[in-house]
């Protein structure tokens, strides 16, 4: 969908009317919403980092791709996939994540061809032509939700509150099953775990 699709939608289901600028507002805070469990995956590779008594940095904020990164996942050097390390180790070899920074250290040579692997922020859109998938990232069959949201965020009066309710509370249900169809796919090592939890809803037992 189109941001004019998306605030269409919204306008028809709220059954209300704002500027252009007051939906994109709206637009925008749901896909900063959605972006933890949007899931995008990225990766920043070719990077190259010298080191220095075995440690070496790769700069997060002046990097024009890792700075829309949401989580970082992996980090590699020389096609070695290294373990991520609590802050306080100063000795193991690994990774570790810093203001501004992915420290390297603990490791040999004087330099290395790196890679990082990254969940992406959800991008915002500024325009009415902007498709929603292509520019933010986020996957067509999740678009309704944005249109929830912003009929949700639309419904401010006072007599409008229970509007604002339904939309809201449908928004969250399609969230969260958002949140489960990404993980499935983009964390399959987690799938026991859904699996689990989706035959204990079906069967109404607790899943502790």
């Amino acid at each position: 969908m189109t941001v004019a699709e998306i605030i269409a939608a919204a306008q028809m289901q709220a059954e209300e009317v704002y500027d252009d600028p007051t939906w994109l507002i709206f637009i925008n805070a749901c896909l900063d919403d959605l972006t933890p469990v949007a899931k995008v995956l990225k990766k920043k590779e070719n990077i190259s980092v010298t080191f220095t008594e075995g440690k070496g940095t790769i700069n997060i904020a002046s990097d024009q791709d890792l700075s829309q990164a949401h989580e970082f996942l992996n980090v590699f050097a020389n096609n070695e996939m290294l373990r991520r390390l609590p802050v306080p180790d100063n000795v193991s070899k690994g990774w570790k994540l810093l203001a501004g920074e992915i420290l390297l250290q603990g490791l040999s040579g004087t330099s290395a061809i790196c890679r990082v692997d990254y969940y992406q922020r959800l991008k915002h859109v500024s325009s009415l032509g902007d498709d929603l998938e292509t520019v933010s990232g986020l996957p067509a069959q999740y678009h309704p939700l944005v249109v929830l949201y912003c009929a949700a965020k639309s419904q401010q009066k006072e007599e409008e509150l229970n509007d604002k309710t339904d939309f809201f509370s449908e928004y969250i249900l399609g969230k969260r099953q958002m949140a489960v169809d990404r993980i499935w796919e983009m964390e399959p090592h987690l799938r026991k775990f859904i699996k689990r939890a989706r035959i204990a809803q079906l069967i109404g037992a607790q899943t502790e």
